[in-house]
């Protein structure tokens, strides 16, 4: 457990020093969708970051290593507020009394549960 948050912390400064190193140099894009898109909720991994957004109600995959957006989950109708997954899935809860997995390669729901 303790190596875990070791390397979890690690790896938090290394990002950190390179969003940093780039906001120094100039090396960087501000974008903002159309939509108020607040992040309530992520999780990432080495190869991927997901958030859920509370006011557009999507869930959104961003590429880690080049933070470019890969896809975006629509089906929710109210704010997402948590999320979790694996190489397979992504199961996601909402403010719309939901539970929603998600097939993480098509994006497409499998199943809906109610709350």
């Amino acid at each position: 457990s303790r190596q875990f948050y070791r390397q979890l912390h690690h790896s938090a400064c290394r990002d950190i020093q390179s969003l940093e190193a780039n906001w120094r140099k100039g090396q960087y894009t501000l974008t903002r969708d159309k939509k108020d898109s607040r992040v309530s909720c992520l999780q990432f991994d080495d190869n991927m970051i997901v958030t859920g957004g509370y006011v557009d109600s999507a869930i959104k995959l961003w590429d880690r290593s080049t933070l470019q957006q890969l896809k975006v989950l629509e089906g929710h109708t109210k704010g997402v507020w948590c999320l979790q997954y694996n190489k397979e899935v992504i199961i996601s809860g909402s403010a719309d009394h939901t539970v929603k997995v998600w097939d993480i390669q098509t994006g497409q729901v499998i199943n809906d549960l109610l709350h």
